[in-house]
């Protein structure tokens, strides 16, 4: 007797709940015109949307909900616009002597280098090797003559966001030979010419 109570009991909540998760309510009047409401429809009753009601819904457990839900697409990275890159360090036209001589670069961007972004230097057009993502550098064993560098940021994909105007420099080395006296005063004195 006691399980068919407890039975009949948990029939009559579980129904309890299904009516109540319906959400649905019809109006209409009856032949006295008063108006009437029940959430089952009869003839001649119109529906009543209800504002501010949702309706319910089934609680999965979290970790069903998880694995039904997409995952979300992390939010993407704002893009970083540089309004500079410069050289400046070596000057332009600036000439170093010696064959030994070491040539400092450095540059500065506005603003710093964004992570994933890559900033190169190039000397006389070809890629520096090691220098990539530094702001200061170290050239050495250059040739006698005229040099150029330039730099430039790259975003992931390899695409220039910005390039820096060229820097022109100068390797000088000393002669060995000593230098020739030249002008009148130093030219030898004739040898006199017989009468």
């Amino acid at each position: 007797m006691k399980t068919r109570t407890l039975l009949l009991g948990c029939l009559l909540a579980m129904a309890a709940q299904a009516q109540e998760t319906r959400r649905e309510l019809w109006t209409w009047k009856d032949a006295n015109g008063v108006a009437q409401y029940s959430d089952r429809p009869v003839p001649g009753a119109t529906k009543v949307e209800l504002s501010g009601v949702t309706p319910a819904q089934s609680v999965a457990p979290p970790v069903a909900r998880a694995a039904i839900e997409p995952a979300a697409k992390p939010a993407a990275a704002p893009v970083v616009q540089y309004q500079s890159l410069e050289i400046w360090a070596p000057e332009n036209g600036e000439s170093f002597f010696g064959a030994d001589a070491t040539v400092s670069v450095r540059l500065r961007s506005e603003p710093s280098l964004d992570s994933g972004d890559r900033l190169l230097l190039f000397l006389d057009g070809k890629l520096v090797e090691g220098a990539e993502d530094a702001y200061e550098h170290t050239l050495s064993n250059l040739e006698r003559g005229a040099h150029s560098i330039t730099a430039t940021i790259l975003d992931s994909q390899g695409n220039e966001k910005i390039r820096s105007e060229p820097r022109v420099f100068h390797i000088k080395q000393p002669t060995t030979i000593a230098p020739r006296a030249v002008g009148p005063n130093l030219k030898p004195t004739p040898k006199p010419t017989p009468k």
